[in-house]
């Protein structure tokens, strides 16, 4: 059985890996690479410049295999030897130019950044209808796939600073008192509860699955300890909470009455 992508916890991830990033370790890694990865890449299109200009010159029809005029090779056919689509090694071959045609007598690859058609008053509009989205909740009938893609980028981005937030937030400030301190020393009950919903058990086991997953992220032993821990700061919050929640709601109930006299 494939797992269950979280989204929560690979962004929770991500953001782990975007903060240990250093920026003189990262150019120091870069430079070779991208010497290796544009040499690499110039022999690469040179090499499919070459076959496609080949294959389609070649004079003939591909319907006869009888024929003496049949074409065998297709450039098609030739992408999908060597494990690439067609559509792809088009798109790749458009900047590159031969050392035969360019003016500096060597294969040119030419990385231009894409051309971005989209004007300011395009993007205000698309930021408005993002922002009644936030706060309505209700798509237009003409809402945008990009539209709907910025739109979760920003629900995401926003469950991990809240997440952040509350990790960075100690259990003493939310609570008066430590609740989960006290239930732990009744921690033999704790460990014989069984939830009776079949439902709500099988959500505690994704759950579960998911710290897994996510713990197992790590690489760094004495870093995955510290997210364990925040996950049980996390925890010792929200019980908390409830526990309070409830003692408020016990002490806001009237009293019962006692039975009156006959």
């Amino acid at each position: 059985m494939s797992r269950q992508h979280d989204s929560g916890a690979a962004l929770i991830a991500l953001e782990r890996v975007i903060d240990r990033w250093d920026y003189d370790t990262s150019v120091k890694k870069m430079r070779p690479l991208v010497k290796q990865w544009r040499r690499a890449t110039e022999e690469v299109l040179r090499e499919l410049y070459l076959a496609r200009e080949y294959i389609s010159r070649q004079k003939g029809q591909h319907k006869d295999p009888e024929a003496d005029n049949y074409i065998i090779y297709t450039w098609s056919g030739y992408c999908g030897e060597i494990g690439m689509s067609y559509q792809t090694a088009n798109n790749w071959l458009r900047p590159f130019t031969p050392k035969e045609l360019s003016d500096t007598g060597k294969d040119t690859l030419l990385l231009m950044p894409p051309i971005n058609t989209e004007s300011t008053a395009d993007r205000a509009i698309m930021e408005a209808r993002i922002e009644k989205v936030l706060r309505t909740g209700k798509r237009p009938t003409n809402w945008t796939d990009k539209e709907e893609a910025e739109l979760k980028r920003r629900m995401a981005s926003a469950r991990i600073a809240k997440l952040v937030e509350d990790l960075k937030m100690p259990a003493e400030a939310k609570t008066k008192r430590d609740y989960f301190a006290d239930i732990m020393k009744r921690s033999k009950d704790i460990v014989n509860f069984q939830l009776a919903d079949r439902n709500q058990l099988l959500a505690q086991a994704i759950i579960f699955d998911h710290i897994d997953t996510y713990l197992k992220t790590f690489d760094d032993p004495e870093i995955k300890a510290q997210a364990a821990f925040n996950l049980a700061l996390r925890t010792r919050n929200i019980s908390n909470e409830i526990a309070e929640m409830n003692v408020q709601f016990s002490e806001s109930m009237p009293p019962k009455d006692s039975e009156h006299d006959s």
